[in-house]
């Protein structure tokens, strides 16, 4: 399952001064509703979500969901692989 590092997304909308769910609705085109869910971790980004909340905040996709670490759960063992 796709988790929002929402660490992330809030540490760089305070940096661009959107302090609050609704400013970062503005700025990014997601619904209040939608990025104050992501926010509380009750609901998983979509895609499209996600891509709006990289391009606003220049946050790269990998970073907003994983915060720059690999998900170990998607490497390939190295035998695997050969």
């Amino acid at each position: 399952m796709i988790r929002l590092r929402a660490d992330i997304l809030l540490e760089r909308a305070d940096k661009a001064g959107d302090e609050t769910a609704g400013a970062i609705a503005r700025k990014t085109g997601v619904r209040q509703s939608t990025v104050s869910r992501l926010l509380a971790g009750s609901t998983t980004p979509s895609l499209p979500t996600l891509v709006a909340l990289s391009t606003a905040y220049s946050i790269s996709l990998d970073d907003l969901v994983h915060g720059g670490e690999a998900d170990p759960t998607t490497r390939v063992p190295s035998e695997a692989a050969a």
